[in-house]
């Protein structure tokens, strides 16, 4: 090499001993343009029959090519200064004149400048590859379509990961989806060069361009990760890992290792948090630690290749890995779901079949026919709080919750019906509770049904009190009832009334209720509590 210009340096018979003798891709920077010379030996190339020889010439520089002594192509405009420099492409390929492309040995004569470059590339100068044309033309597309064959794989992921989360609104899904875009435009950064090529002056652009989208992506991981398998401080460490992947590369030299650096951080973090998850008996954590692992070893078997091709096939398996796992947790979600609403339907048949019981309508219809005959005003009284009762009932059983003032009204009604048919006034008596607080359909109904059928018939008068306190992020009920006989309580035994209120708390709250009874002095007490 040698910095300045003479057009005598392009001359096969110059005469370059005394240049300096560098390795190509140690070329240094300059505050000139610079030669390059090169002896050639085509003695030992295969060459397609009939097909000329092309010349390849990859740098960070503009560039005029001469073989033999004759210009066979230049990419922009080599300048002195920068003024004088227009920047040419990245990559270039020239056909060798069939005249000058015989066997044996010949003169590559290069002149180049680099004054566009806008950072400092530990190498500037790439490769120079002198081979059959349909060879060389080809190089710069053939890896590229290696990689664009995870594309289909990629975009049909992110499409289902989108749609999934319009139908199911699962975060998981929405994740997987912008992870499946970023991968997308990561590998079309990726590949922009080899592809559709570009000015070298804007190769610090794509550079910038592909360290932030490998940082999304890796994120992305770790955030599809945490969101698929939730556990404690998962926001945390999220934030940290996301800090580390983006400060790293300020330290790290070298573009692809840093992508290599991101990658490491959150592929390992991902494989963590995936290891606890399965510590932890999550479903499907197995197979996102299987995806996980492959990337990181192939992440650690070629690391540079990897951040050029492998990141996008070790994505795929990653995705194909986490669908099952989502597919399992889908199928079980869709059976618990199934079986929710075939208790649900059990406990709606249950609450209808509690209060349309032969005995309870019989009994009902008796009273209400004595009525008729005797006072039969009395007897549309009965006949309007029965039909009330009914009506509230049948619009409450097929719904999971409802407010406190529709439950009250049917106790009230129910009330209504019993104090005419057992000739004694019952009274419901309320304190603190919420009119719009919603509470699962027919539980203080049950209670007040218990209290009735179970309760004292030497009275006149029977007052049943229900009170309602909040304490923090718990609503507490407790509903009081007199006793006929204090030694029957002592001997109660849960029946059908305790498990259908037990079937209902735990069908809106699961396992964050409690309710607890005994007597309490000459009152049988209830306590419920629940999340506010």
């Amino acid at each position: 090499m040698k910095v300045g210009h003479d057009d005598r340096w392009s001359s096969a018979g110059f005469d370059d001993r005394g240049w300096q003798r560098v390795n190509l891709k140690d070329v240094p920077a300059t505050d000139d343009s610079v030669w390059l010379r090169m002896k050639v030996d085509t003695t030992a190339l295969v060459r397609k029959p009939g097909r000329p020889l092309a010349l390849y010439f990859a740098a960070i520089a503009s560039h005029e090519i001469w073989w033999d002594g004759e210009r066979i192509g230049a990419g922009g405009v080599v300048g002195r200064i920068a003024g004088e420099e227009t920047p040419g492409p990245i990559e270039a390929h020239y056909q060798i004149p069939d005249r000058l492309a015989g066997a044996g040995v010949h003169v590559l004569a290069v002149r180049a400048s680099a004054f566009h470059r806008h950072f400092n590339p530990r190498r500037g100068y790439w490769a120079v590859l002198i081979g059959d044309y349909d060879t060389i033309a080809a190089l710069s597309t053939r890896s590229s379509l290696v990689a664009l064959m995870a594309l289909s794989g990629i975009i049909l992921t992110g499409a289902f990961g989108l749609a999934m989360f319009v139908t199911r609104r699962d975060r998981a899904f929405l994740l997987l989806g912008s992870l499946c875009v970023a991968a997308a435009a990561l590998l079309i950064a990726e590949k922009w060069r080899p592809l559709f090529g570009y000015t070298y002056d804007f190769h610090i652009v794509r550079l910038l361009i592909i360290a932030f989208l490998s940082w999304v992506v890796g994120v992305h991981v770790v955030a599809l990760t945490a969101a698929r398998f939730p556990m404690k401080h998962g926001h945390r460490v999220l934030f940290t890992t996301a800090a580390v992947a983006a400060a790293g590369p300020f330290f790290v030299p070298g573009w692809d290792t840093k992508a290599v650096f991101i990658f490491l951080v959150c592929f390992g973090t991902s494989l963590v948090w995936a290891v606890g998850a399965v510590r932890r008996k999550l479903p499907g954590s197995l197979l996102a630690v299987t995806g996980i692992s492959v990337a990181l070893v192939a992440l650690a078997a070629q690391p540079l290749r990897f951040v050029d091709d492998g990141v996008y096939f070790a994505l795929n398996f990653l995705f194909i890995c986490l669908l099952c796992s989502h597919a399992r947790q889908v199928r079980s979600e869709e059976e618990a779901k199934t079986a929710a609403l075939l208790k649900t339907a059990r406990l709606e048949l249950e609450a209808t079949k509690r209060h349309m019981q032969p005995h309870f309508l019989m009994n009902t219809l008796t009273a209400l026919s004595e009525w008729i005959e005797d006072d039969p005003r009395t007897a549309v009284v009965m006949i309007e709080a029965l039909a009330e009762e009914l009506r509230t009932l049948g619009h409450m059983s097929a719904e999971r919750l409802v407010t406190a003032e529709d439950e009250i009204r049917l106790c009230r009604s129910h009330l209504t019906t019993m104090s005419l048919r057992k000739e004694i006034r019952y009274t419901l008596q309320t304190e603190g509770v919420e009119s719009a607080r919603l509470v699962p359909p027919t539980v203080f109904h049950t209670l007040v049904e218990n209290a009735v059928t179970h309760g004292p018939l030497s009275q006149s008068e029977v007052l049943l009190r229900l009170a309602a306190t909040r304490k923090g992020d718990r609503m507490h009920y407790t509903f009081e009832s007199p006793l006929e006989n204090l030694r029957d309580a002592k001997e109660y035994e849960p029946g059908d009334g305790t498990r259908y209120i037990e079937a209902r708390l735990a069908e809106v709250w699961g396992d964050a209720w409690s309710l607890r009874q005994a007597p309490v002095g000459a009152h049988w007490q209830v306590e419920i509590e629940v999340p506010a």
